[in-house]
């Protein structure tokens, strides 16, 4: 663990060097899709190479957040304050998940657990590549915003 959170420390700085130079929504898909290779990793592999993904996967969430918020709200216009609310309140996800993940680690081991992490990975990803832009929906003759399809 304390590894882990080394890792999660050295990314958060590095990751802020690189957006400097990186759009954020490519960076989240590299640091996405990294993190979706260091659980297949964890799920498959044998050894010490397991343990070592957990670090790195530390490393590749250190920017997730911020990175996520950011991108949400982005565009949003005057629904910015309505969409970065309802960000802050799916932070509960954090919390649900986890209590998810134990309950299959329970059923059966903590390896088959790591199944959770890795679908919110891949919905991560898919926001990162498209999920994050916002388009517009003309139902009516009013405007709204939605997101890609």
């Amino acid at each position: 663990m304390k590894l882990h959170l080394i890792g999660f420390m050295i990314g958060r700085f590095f990751g802020s060097y690189i957006m400097k130079r990186v759009r954020a929504a490519r960076l989240l898909s590299l640091f996405s899709l990294s993190t979706l290779v260091c659980l297949l990793v964890v799920l498959l592999g044998s050894g010490v190479a397991p343990l070592w993904a957990v670090v790195l996967i530390g490393f590749f969430h250190s920017i997730m957040f911020p990175t996520i918020f950011a991108l949400s709200i982005k565009q949003l216009g005057r629904y910015t304050k309505l969409g970065s609310s309802l960000l802050v309140a799916s932070i509960i996800g954090g919390a649900i998940f986890p209590a998810i993940m134990g309950s299959i680690s329970d059923h059966s081991n903590i390896r088959v657990a790591f199944i959770v992490p890795l679908i919110c990975q891949a919905y991560v990803l898919y926001f990162a590549i498209r999920g994050y832009r916002p388009v517009l929906l003309a139902e009516s003759g009013v405007a709204e915003l939605g997101t890609a399809r």
